[in-house]
């Protein structure tokens, strides 16, 4: 899916901060996964990634999505990370197109983080 033109911003490193603090595990499907908020090493990633997420059958599962992006890349990145926590077994390939095409979606109806006066993040 070719990449729509977007005005994102990168993410504060208040949000990063905030997002370390408060999100430190999720489920998914049942399955509960650590949350890193971290880009995954070249090594661990098989390659250059802004995210992966462990298979469901290990024992730690863990998903590490990079939160140095760009707002727009950041959410289709935490959506391909929890795709994949979901249905692992989907082609990854399939689950980057579904990522984005619900992305935009999102994007186009507003969806952004932001921070509130307090410093804590707000889900708009």
């Amino acid at each position: 899916m070719k990449r729509p033109s977007i005005d994102s911003q990168k993410i504060s490193s208040k949000v990063v901060k905030r997002l370390r603090a408060t999100i430190k595990h999720q489920d998914f499907c049942g399955r509960r996964y650590k949350i890193v908020w971290k880009k995954p090493t070249k090594e661990l990633a098989g390659g250059d990634a802004w995210g992966l997420c462990d298979d469901p059958s290990a024992p730690e599962k863990t998903i590490h999505i990079s939160p140095h992006l760009e707002e727009y890349d950041f959410l289709t990145t935490c959506l391909d990370e929890a795709i994949h926590g979901c249905n692992f077994s989907l082609d990854n390939d399939h689950v980057a197109e579904i990522a984005d095409s619900i992305g935009l979606f999102l994007w186009k109806i507003g969806f952004r983080l932001e921070e509130q006066k307090d410093g804590k993040v707000k889900k708009n």
